[in-house]
């Protein structure tokens, strides 16, 4: 990390957090939800207990680290929060200690100097907008992976090249202009010229209006860290494989990084962004890969990559139904008409929601309510396919076998499409959303 960088974060601790409302409010990174982290990265069997070790690499003001205590506090899982910054780690230990969290400690190094320490390796570990932010974010993400159990897995943010082209070019345009100036001068003049931008302003698109503008003129921290950073580069789709494959890492899957974080995946599945079903077809006969980089271009508006990094190849296999011993679980639950919603309107268009803008159209069957039903979390694939062939399908003289699978599939890809659904083991981490419920409404 660049003496600059080190400066930045320490005059400008980021991101902007008053640890005095760590009393009303939790923040909750989607990338971070154990529930998540356990299904795709490690298929719905990992064990949460006090065995169980996350590291927070680069932990800025905590958001990260909080999150994780917070999860892993009742079953005894412990969380090593690593930051050089001194002011930043000022605001992370007064949000934990606001919420009674003891499961933390605190390492002030950089990446590669607590690498160079050889700690115990861990199960788990964030690290959020810090690597493009290294002169050499390869071998940072080398560190890391030295770090890592054999079975280990890591959430990654990084930016992204193409939504994030407003941003470069702001810094271009202003790069002349910083010339000679500190950081306090640098921000002035950035201020001041956000003070008056252009309606046709591309920062403005970046942001959704001037809405945007306004939250960055009253947030310091955010406005140098988005637009003064003097060390920052970005990835498109093929850039993160191969920024994963320097460290002989793979993508088991991108996610959520914003907001509910449901959404994030989604947007790397042509199906949500392609309607003509020629091209349709075309695109889904490349490999995922190429898919997810059309999807990047087509959107425009990826601002960064979230995902997950394993050892082993997952091969990105959402839409598959999960090993035949775990158990389908809601993660977004059903409020509390949902079922009784369904059955009435069984035979009609529906639209099935979550409150945060995903949703999705079908015209269920008489049995749909019942088969969603089954998905408690402690019935196994392997269960359900035997209720499904045996108990709600009619029987027909053919491979009732066959249609019972194909029929899970398609209802576990529906659900699944924006982690409305996920998978563990029967008895395992099925901790649900607690923000999000799905409801049914007629078209």
């Amino acid at each position: 990390m660049s003496q600059k960088v080190r400066e930045l974060y320490e005059q400008f601790p980021y991101p902007l957090r008053d640890p005095h409302q760590e009393k009303d409010r939790l923040l909750m990174p989607p990338l971070d939800t154990l529930s998540r982290v356990n299904h795709y990265c490690f298929g719905g069997a990992k064990n949460f207990d006090e065995g169980f070790r996350a590291l927070v690499a680069g932990g800025g003001t905590g958001d990260s680290m909080i999150w994780l205590g917070e999860q892993l506090r009742d079953v005894g899982g412990t969380v090593t929060y690593l930051e050089p910054s001194g002011a930043s780690t000022k605001v992370a230990r007064s949000r934990a200690e606001a919420r009674g969290l003891t499961n933390v400690t605190y390492v002030n190094q950089t990446i590669s100097e607590f690498a160079k320490s050889k700690p115990e390796p861990f199960d788990y570990i964030n690290c959020a907008g810090v690597l493009h932010h290294l002169e050499n974010p390869e071998e940072g993400l080398r560190d890391l992976t030295s770090v890592l159990k054999a079975d280990g897995a890591l959430g990654v943010m990084v930016y992204g090249q193409h939504g994030r082209l407003a941003v470069t070019e702001w810094r271009k345009m202003i790069k002349p202009l910083l010339a000679g100036k500190d950081l306090t001068e640098q921000l002035a003049l950035t201020r001041t010229l956000l003070s008056s931008l252009p309606e046709d302003n591309m920062l403005l698109k970046l942001g959704g209006g001037p809405g945007f503008i306004k939250g960055l003129l009253e947030n310091d921290p955010e406005i140098v860290d988005l637009l003064l950073h003097p060390v920052e580069c970005a990835y498109d789709v093929h850039g993160v494989y191969d920024f994963a494959a320097s460290a002989d890492l793979h993508v088991a899957a991108f996610t959520g990084f914003f907001g509910f974080g449901g959404t994030g995946k989604a947007h790397y599945s042509i199906e949500n962004l392609v309607r003509d079903p020629v091209v349709l077809r075309d695109l889904g006969a490349k490999p995922l890969r190429e898919q997810q980089a059309f999807c990047e271009r087509f959107s425009g508006a990826m601002p960064l990559h979230a995902f997950y990094l394993t050892r082993k190849d997952k091969a990105q296999s959402a839409d598959i139904l999960p090993d035949a011993e775990r158990a389908p679980y809601f993660f977004v639950p059903p409020n509390e008409t949902f079922f009784d919603d369904l059955s009435t309107l069984a035979g009609q268009p529906v639209l099935i929601e979550d409150g945060s803008g995903n949703a999705v159209d079908l015209t269920g069957g008489p049995d749909l309510a019942r088969l969603l039903s089954v998905f408690d979390g402690k019935n196994s694939v392997a269960q359900l396919v035997a209720i499904l062939r045996d108990e709600i399908l009619d029987t027909q003289p053919i491979d009732m076998n066959s249609i019972a699978i194909n029929t899970l599939g398609a209802v576990w890809a529906l659900f699944h499409k924006f982690d409305w659904m996920l998978a563990a083991n029967p008895d395992g981490w099925q901790k649900v959303d607690g923000e999000r419920t799905l409801s049914v409404r007629k078209q």
